[in-house]
């Protein structure tokens, strides 16, 4: 099964933490859906071989996918579902930022066959949300958990940050018991990460803002992980807990190293050994439609060490190294005698285990995933030489 990936750029304000591609200038808003129905109908009519393939997953991201209006999403599922093979049944997420929905408009997104809703609440609190720069309150994103459900989402989930300058263990504890408190079967918990370029960046580099070291992060991490499987939640990625069948199918095609593809400025695609990104400008990207041309930037054809190497950090990111997927994938075995010392070291040392054909990270492993990652690469490229 395959992904579809939409790219919506548009922010009422940007975040001052974020470095994903959005424009502030709302003038294109209104003509969007158009845009990419086109973008849409080009690709099919230049991409034989998406023809059989079969779609599971279909996710709106961006920016704020929710500034969008119902009958602009309803536009946009129409073509969808008239050029590819979409399964009835399939996972269809809208990214929302609480400030821009209210019950009415929630309701209209259920009725155009959206049936999983993406709250980016950051945090509960105020003042977390002042300095972030986010345009809701915290009354906003608890009233629109609220909605949702009761405008027929049974599929939640929210984002939230952790790392915020004076956020101490009690400050998060609360913003993690208030997931359960208000019932949300999926969480995404990510640290506050410092990214060139951002407003952020700049406060930091400049002394006016101080983010936590890295140990306190860890430790909020840990506190993270401890919590939502006590709490019943499986935590299946570095940053993501959810209760038992509410995972999010679509993100777990990256993870997994499943096809994917996608639409709108700046938007990624994935498939087979192949991958390619569209143009990060708005008018570039407006410019290629209008000359009904696909607004592809660059592509790259990937070597097998390149997809190797993906496929190790991708999979222990998350459910783990499938061994079976790997050696119908690459051609030999993943614990091969090059690797089966480092993975019975990992294992000595707690770190990973190895059950029902998967290579995973233990808890304590998940706090170290990128060093063993890099460790169990470098030992899979000698392998390979």
């Amino acid at each position: 099964m395959s992904g579809i990936y939409l790219h919506i750029p548009f922010c009422e304000k940007k975040c001052i933490y974020c470095d994903f591609y959005s424009v502030e200038n709302l003038n294109l808003l209104s003509d969007f859906a158009e845009l990419i129905v086109k973008e849409i109908e080009i690709f099919k009519s230049e991409s034989e071989f998406v023809d059989d393939a079969i779609f599971d997953t279909i996710y709106f991201g961006g920016g704020t996918p929710s500034l969008l209006e119902p009958s602009q999403f309803e536009k946009i599922l129409n073509s969808l579902f008239k050029n590819f093979k979409i399964l009835t049944n399939a996972e269809i997420t809208v990214e929302t930022n609480p400030g821009t929905v209210d019950k009415r408009k929630l309701i209209e997104f259920r009725k155009t066959g959206i049936n999983r809703i993406s709250f980016g609440v950051q945090s509960f609190f105020d003042d977390d949300l002042t300095f972030l720069g986010r345009i809701h309150t915290s009354e906003d994103a608890l009233n629109c958990v609220k909605f949702a459900f009761e405008s027929g989402f049974e599929n939640v989930s929210v984002d939230l940050i952790f790392g915020l300058p004076g956020q101490d263990k009690n400050k998060w504890l609360a913003n993690l018991e208030k997931t359960i408190e208000l019932n949300i079967p999926h969480v995404s918990a990510y640290n506050l990460i410092v990214e060139r370029g951002t407003p952020l960046y700049e406060l930091v580099k400049f002394g006016k803002v101080k983010i936590p070291d890295d140990d306190k992060q860890a430790e909020l991490y840990e506190l993270t992980i401890e919590f939502f499987e006590n709490a019943g939640y499986k935590h299946y990625e570095v940053s993501n807990f959810a209760k038992d069948g509410f995972e999010c199918r679509h993100n777990l095609k990256y993870w997994q190293y499943e096809n994917y593809i996608g639409f709108g400025p700046s938007a990624h695609s994935f498939w087979i050994n192949k991958r390619w990104w569209n143009v990060a400008n708005l008018e570039k990207y407006v410019k290629a439609i209008n000359s009904d041309k696909l607004p592809i930037a660059n592509f790259e054809i990937l070597n097998k060490e390149k997809m190797i190497e993906e496929f190790i950090y991708l999979g222990l990111r998350s459910t783990g190294i499938d061994l079976k997927k790997f050696k119908n994938k690459f051609g030999f075995d993943f614990l091969c005698l090059e690797i089966i010392d480092e993975i019975n070291e990992l294992k000595n040392l707690n770190l990973v285990i190895v059950e029902e054909n998967f290579v995973k990270l233990t808890r304590k492993g998940f706090m170290l995933c990128d060093k063993i990652a890099v460790d169990i690469i470098s030992k899979i490229n000698y392998a390979l030489r």
